[in-house]
């Protein structure tokens, strides 16, 4: 009775271990903020280790499976591969992801974001010479950049120069979001008659942002009918 004891007290540690072996796998993603696909094509790159040699895996994107998610680790325990980034659904500016791999006992998971690059203001009527609003920015933090400062620019109607330049804040969070900033006048100066264009973005000199600009900004035209 006593030998068969102190065997069941030796195997116990050799039981309990087998667990904490097959969870020590984990993964990674190369980023924490990637675009929205509906944007701009964004790639999420995988990578996992301490998984069982050379088996078969699966991918999953909030606890579902992902379409084409499926592969084997290699010799080493080791998986790699990439997929575009999820596409938000409509009306959501940003949303945080979980991924997640399993392969046997082996669940690890980690999470991102996908966000819109989007810049806007509410209310979205009104007198322009009086009017306050609230500014939202979504997704300047794509750039990699962390906390990022956001400026908005007022370029005039006539001549394509900027007006005045404000710094909004900053962008908070991993997409380098601001979902609302304190009431502002909508333009802090007298606005002449035409289609201003209002250019939010990261620098604090003005560049006018195009197609082939290497920088991130989003562009806001609001037409004053009268000065």
């Amino acid at each position: 009775m006593r030998s068969r004891l102190i065997v069941f007290l030796l195997l116990l540690p050799l039981f309990g271990a087998a667990p904490s072996a097959a969870s020590a796998a984990t993964i990674s993603v190369d980023r924490t903020c990637y675009a929205d696909p509906g944007q701009r094509k964004d790639t999420v790159k995988l990578t996992g280790s301490g998984f069982t040699p050379s088996a078969q895996y699966q991918v999953t994107l909030d606890g579902r499976p992902l379409t084409g998610g499926t592969g084997m680790t290699d010799a080493s325990g080791n998986l790699s591969g990439t997929f575009t980034s999820p596409q938000l659904a409509n009306g959501t500016r940003a949303h945080r992801y979980t991924v997640g791999v399993q392969e046997g006992a082996n669940a690890p998971t980690t999470t991102f974001q996908v966000s819109r690059l989007l810049a806007d203001f509410t209310p979205a009527a009104g007198d322009p010479q009086s009017l306050k609003v609230r500014f939202e920015v979504f997704g300047f933090g794509l750039s990699g950049v962390a906390s990022p400062p956001i400026y908005l620019h007022y370029v005039r109607p006539d001549d394509g120069k900027v007006q005045r330049t404000v710094r909004l804040g900053t962008g908070r969070g991993v997409c380098g979001t601001i979902p609302h900033t304190p009431r502002h006048r909508l333009f802090p100066f007298p606005a002449r008659r035409g289609t201003w264009r209002l250019q939010f973005d990261t620098a604090k000199r003005y560049v006018k942002g195009t197609s082939k600009s290497p920088f991130l900004f989003f562009t806001v035209a609001v037409k004053v009918k009268a000065t």
